[in-house]
């Protein structure tokens, strides 16, 4: 079995850590699994992915719907004001 890639995240023992979410990077591309059992959506595992990037000053700025099971998520980093 191969290792997961770290930008797909389809449960929760393979959530991005903060090596993903580094300050050099403006911007982190993620797809996140959203049906792990067809036709029930889960937001759980979404919500935690979410929370590790808040911890690391990134923000959840757009997402897009892919093949009913994933949702692509693209993350920002906060601006320095």
């Amino acid at each position: 079995m191969s290792a997961p890639l770290p930008y797909v995240v389809d449960t929760a023992d393979n959530l991005p850590s903060g090596a993903i979410f580094t300050a050099d990077r403006d911007q982190v591309v993620l797809a996140v699994r959203i049906t792990p059992v067809y036709g029930q959506v889960d937001l759980e595992l979404l919500m935690k992915v979410v929370d590790v990037a808040n911890q690391n000053d990134f923000g959840l700025v757009r997402e897009q719907l892919f093949r009913d099971e994933w949702l692509l998520c693209v993350f920002e980093a906060y601006e320095d004001d």
